[in-house]
């Protein structure tokens, strides 16, 4: 993701982990004990722990465009709720960062799971403080014509889902986005930027309700290798509420995975995004942009922000393989599309491609969580790292 960070709009539902090959597979834990194995005279038997909890906490450093080198500290801790019926796995996912450019990320994301699995809780906490580059609205700016901004934004979603039929859930959310200690740098220094044309201020507040459904069919939501994931929202900001402005938006968020009958694992999967502007006039900060989606994973390639305006278009495709037939390593081979509409007025006018390789490593066999590291490139010269805890999508 653009933002180092771990697999944090809808945050995905978890579906029951496919345990039938865990047997096989290999993973980074079962490496390091293989690394640092005593000899003992006599061999202590452990109860195998297939309930949970399933923690992984793996410090590592991490570089992405919009951040350069990080410091990353990731923990995620899995489990079941319900563990006579062994249903979906609950989590906290939760993310810690300070980078190169003297930024500041924190991230706590969970899914929780209740009565059945037929109701979730779904969290999306965050805090930044986050000085960085805007490139203005729609195709405007080359990637040389950045405006410096710095900002700290406190982000809290909770939505809660229902699960109607099978696979089918339906739920309410409130979402509430405070940018403050806004500062346009260029435009500080006389220069006259999109920021300050569209609005700037130097603190800004979305609230508001949302209806969202969504429609998972995945094996598994930290990798998943067939299946389908649907998730419709329709969010309505608005002043009485506290918001800044009052502005209503529309999100899709769809991807298939195809999975190839082969013992190398080898499955193709694709990813289309849609995040559109209904009306109103949303804050600047709160605009489509490339890279703010849920997870910050939308245009590996690109800086996050590189492309905003009142609407976007995105679509992705990746070929995943295996490297050893263990599952301990695997790649990818990705590329994406990317369309902001202009301003002002809505007309996309330009597409941007971007594409790239990433290689795996498996952290967990038994939720198959992996460790991502991707090199992506785009227009312009625009290129560098980003990494993940889980599969991009």
């Amino acid at each position: 993701m653009q933002v180092c960070s771990s697999q944090i709009l809808l945050p995905e539902t978890p579906v029951k982990v496919d345990t039938t090959t865990i047997g096989n597979q290999m993973d980074l834990v079962d490496l390091i004990k293989l690394i640092f194995k005593k000899k003992k005279l006599i061999p202590k038997k452990r109860k195998e722990n297939v309930n949970g909890p399933f923690i992984t906490a793996i410090p590592s450093p991490g570089f992405a465009i919009a951040t350069g080198v990080a410091g990353i500290l990731p923990v995620n801790i899995s489990f079941y709720t319900n563990k006579k019926e062994k249903g979906n796995l609950s989590f906290f996912n939760s993310n810690f960062q300070y980078t190169q450019y003297k930024q500041v990320l924190g991230f706590s994301l969970s899914n929780l799971f209740f009565g059945h699995d037929k109701w979730e809780l779904i969290g999306d906490w965050r805090y930044y403080n986050f000085p960085t580059f805007t490139y203005g609205l729609g195709r405007s700016l080359s990637f040389d014509a950045s405006d410096g901004i710095e900002y700290q934004h406190i982000r809290v979603y909770e939505t809660v889902m229902h699960r109607i039929v099978p696979n089918i859930e339906m739920g309410i959310g409130y979402h509430f986005d405070y940018h403050w200690g806004i500062r346009d740098i260029d435009a500080e220094e006389g220069d006259i930027t999109d920021f300050q044309h569209y609005g700037f201020s130097q603190h800004s507040t979305s609230s508001g309700l949302s209806l969202n459904f969504l429609y998972d069919t995945r094996n598994n939501a930290n990798n998943p290798s067939l299946g389908t994931y649907l998730a419709i929202q329709f969010r309505t900001n608005q002043k009485v509420f506290g918001g800044t402005s009052s502005w209503n938006s529309f999100y899709i968020d769809a991807r298939k995975y195809f999975s190839l009958p082969t013992r190398w694992h080898l499955e193709f999967a694709l990813w289309g995004y849609v995040w559109l502007t209904l009306n109103g006039k949303p804050p600047y900060l709160d605009l489509p942009s490339i890279g703010w989606d849920t997870y910050n994973n939308t245009g590996r390639g690109y800086a996050m922000g590189r492309y905003r305006g009142n609407n976007m278009l995105y679509f992705e495709t990746e070929f995943r393989f295996n490297i050893m037939r263990n599952g301990l390593l695997g790649g990818v081979v990705f590329g994406n599309l990317v369309s902001v509409s202009e301003w002002p007025g809505n007309n996309f006018r330009t597409v941007q491609p971007g594409g790239g390789l990433g290689l795996r490593i498996k952290l967990n066999k038994r939720t198959n969580s992996n460790s991502a590291l991707d090199y992506g490139f785009g227009t312009e010269g625009s290129r560098g790292f980003s990494s993940n805890i889980n599969e991009v999508f």
